[in-house]
């Protein structure tokens, strides 16, 4: 006995194979034109840079208000973007910034290169200390003595109608080679 979805010998498929045959063709296009652009939104990050800092230099200071002494600068990156979302103003660290006595703008970051933690600048003693394992730094950011085993790190800075742009590096902390981070 021959079964009603199969066709017989020298006749054409019935209605019902034929239905079957299109709706799942039906469901199959539309679940594809659905999925397609939701697992592109997904996947979108995958491959790509997704997570980025600040790339472009930071308003920081203007040069007419430096001096020998360093001057501690926050530095916020207008917009931070990772995969799905941009946060704007975020806060990175700070810098301190001054001239030399050739008159030359240097910038340094102001985390200790031994853990991270934050330095500060001690007036009288004219130097830097980090405050969790008594690391000192130079006024110039020579290591001067402490557990850290590398000098302050440098900023990358540019100067453009008066004003010191400074790019926002983070270094591995520890170590003695300088790596960012």
């Amino acid at each position: 006995m021959a079964d009603d979805d199969e066709p017989r010998e020298g006749r054409a498929p019935d209605r019902r194979v034929f239905l079957k045959v299109a709706t799942c063709a039906l469901g199959g296009g539309i679940g594809v034109a659905a999925g397609v652009p939701a697992v592109s939104y997904l996947l979108h990050p995958v491959g790509g840079r997704t997570v980025t800092a600040s790339t472009e230099p930071i308003d920081a200071i203007a040069v007419r208000e430096l001096g020998l002494d360093p001057v501690r600068v926050p530095l916020r990156a207008r917009a931070v973007r990772d995969a799905w979302s941009s946060t704007l103003d975020v806060p990175l660290g700070a810098a301190w910034i001054r001239r030399d006595e050739q008159g030359e703008v240097k910038a340094l970051s102001s985390v200790c290169p031994h853990l991270g933690c934050a330095v500060a600048f001690n007036q009288p003693a004219r130097e830097f200390r980090c405050p969790c394992h008594d690391s000192a730094f130079a006024v110039d950011g020579q290591r001067q003595r402490g557990p850290s085993e590398r000098d302050l790190d440098p900023l990358p800075l540019t100067i453009e109608k008066g004003r010191v742009l400074i790019t926002w590096v983070r270094f591995r902390a520890g170590g003695s080679s300088r790596d960012p981070a």
